[in-house]
């Protein structure tokens, strides 16, 4: 027999109460940070590290962790489920996750109880592609970006009306309606063909700009990379950038990753086989840019010829920054480069570079950073290889790795996540190719602390971490894991809402007297006001 913890709820307001109200929760139960994870991998510079966490530890995951809920959909969900806390829509303050599908769906569904959509958008008809990259459909494969401000989701569609076409939409998050005269078409001139260009990395939002990077689909056909700027309140064009205008190739893949973004409002992106002069073309290259898109600087594999020649993709990732003016990315050769932001060094002007690891055609979401409580780790996810640890150490990566775990991914891998509460109880979060979830000790890795099945698993798909509970797309669903004896409170609203994964409601109105047994009680349970206290936890029995 096992109790969790304690949460009260009343309506009463005087002072007394307030303070034997945060009385109780301090004692018995950690209260969630408010916590959002808005865009791809939780923040500009693309750590991948929620670490504002402070529910799920290394301890209760590896006791009591499970799979609490699933929802459908109707595609593959090639995008990272984003979240936002007490959101007030349907005549309520909820927290919700939004999915998007291939089949250019956006969902908003209740992040805590199962079967609860508040709003489903169809954006079009998905473009039914000739190769077999990604099958059946191409519709959303970029991770939005959500604007909490003005409760903005941005989104790329890939759609078939008359023609094929990008669509750039700025969704309602409470409603799903379309906003600021959205959507609308994405151009580039002629040597944009939205045939050929697939909208694979994450969409960012800076500043009052909302950038959507392209690459191609399948390598078919005469393609470039690109970036481009929009107004995000009106979805005007404001900036563009081709990789390679006088060249051809140099695709912006990232496996899915969006642009990272420094504290200046540069953007770096990496590219992947294409032309290359070092003046105009920069196919396999880091590239870094400023607001309006131009180029400030570039660091490019010495063999990049070879790498061309070889299908090698040296953008087969996506950058990541770290402190305090480093930036470091992995390509398909298995090769970590890191470059200086202040002098990203041209050609072969990378501070450091060393095989890492096997060469693969996909990194999972990775490199994710985390500032542990001793040292500065990396986690590398990459094609046939076993993900890693290293150590940075402010200057450079120590090339001996921390540790390897004993799953080897297949040539299509899954992705990284992690979860922490600041520099402590850090867990890696990682979807491999063999369709598990895994969740390792991110200080003692590859200690294995729990595993469990997502069923079908989407590649290079990394899981969204919030408030307690892992969300995980898959090829039609999305699956909600979380503490199973976990009392999960939706705090900052009148009526809070309650949920749990098994057991028994009990409550009671004196901490020190007998609880009983809510009979009526069932997951998500709201708590209407009373004149009067009621305490509440779960019994669970084994």
């Amino acid at each position: 027999m096992k109790f969790n913890n304690t949460f009260s709820a009343s309506n009463a307001v005087n002072i007394a109460f307030v303070s034997l109200f945060v009385l109780a929760l301090a004692l018995f139960s950690p209260r969630a940070m408010a916590v959002n994870v808005l865009m791809q991998h939780n923040d500009l510079s693309r750590t991948g590290a929620n670490t504002a966490e402070v529910i799920l530890t290394p301890g209760n995951v590896t006791n009591n962790f499970g799979k609490l809920f699933t929802n459908s959909v109707d595609g593959q969900v090639y995008a990272q489920p984003l979240y936002v806390q007490n959101l007030s829509l349907s005549g309520g303050t909820h927290n919700v996750v939004f999915v998007c599908t291939e089949s250019n769906s956006v969902y908003a569904f209740d992040a805590d109880a199962s079967g609860v959509t508040y709003w489903h958008e169809k954006l079009g008809t998905p473009y039914t592609p000739g190769c077999s990259d990604l099958t059946p459909v191409v519709g959303i494969t970029g991770t939005p970006v959500i604007d909490p401000d003005s409760e903005t989701l941005y989104v790329d569609t890939k759609l078939v009306t008359s023609v094929t076409n990008h669509e750039l939409h700025a969704l309602d998050i409470t409603t799903g309606n379309e906003k600021f005269g959205g959507p609308v078409i994405i151009t580039g001139g002629s040597q944009f063909n939205p045939v050929l260009e697939h909208q694979r990395p994450g969409l960012v939002l800076y500043n009052g700009v909302v950038y959507v990077a392209f690459g191609s689909h399948c390598d078919q056909g005469a393609y470039h990379g690109f970036v481009f700027g929009y107004n995000a309140t009106n979805l005007t064009q404001m900036y563009s950038f081709n990789t390679t205008p006088t060249g051809s190739q140099g695709a912006i893949w990232s496996g899915g990753m969006a642009p990272a973004v420094d504290t200046n409002g540069n953007i770096y992106v990496m590219t992947g086989n294409g032309t290359f002069d070092g003046t105009t073309n920069y196919g396999e290259s880091m590239i870094k840019l400023n607001a309006s898109l131009v180029v400030q600087g570039y660091a490019t594999p010495t063999n990049w010829s070879s790498l061309n020649s070889g299908d090698t993709d040296f953008g087969s990732g996506g950058p990541v920054l770290l402190p305090t003016h480093y930036i470091v990315g992995m390509g398909k050769d298995g090769v970590m480069s890191l470059a200086d932001i202040n002098n990203m060094g041209g050609l072969g002007g990378f501070v450091q570079t060393f095989s890492a690891q096997s060469r693969g055609d996909t990194l999972g979401k990775s490199p994710v950073y985390w500032q542990g409580p001793a040292m500065q780790y990396l986690y590398f996810m990459h094609a046939n290889s076993e993900t890693k640890a290293f150590q940075f150490t402010g200057t450079n990566v120590n090339t001996t790795a921390l540790g390897t775990n004993s799953v080897t991914e297949s040539d299509r891998s899954g992705g990284l996540s992690l979860s922490a509460n600041g520099t402590t109880n850090g867990i890696l979060w990682e979807i491999d190719s063999d369709s598990n979830l895994r969740a390792y000790d991110a200080m003692n890795f590859p200690k294995l602390l729990w595993t469990g099945s997502v069923g079908s698993y989407v590649k290079m798909n990394c899981p969204t971490i919030a408030n307690g509970k892992v969300y995980v797309g898959t090829m039609n669903s999305l699956v909600v894991w979380g503490l199973t004896n976990y009392l999960y409170l939706q705090s900052g609203i009148q009526n809070p809402v309650l949920s749990w994964g098994t057991g028994k409601l009990l409550q009671t109105t004196n901490l020190t007297g007998s609880w009983t047994t809510n009979t009526t009680a069932t997951s998500p349970y709201t708590v209407f006001p009373t004149n009067g206290q009621t305490f509440y936890r779960v019994l669970n029995t084994p």
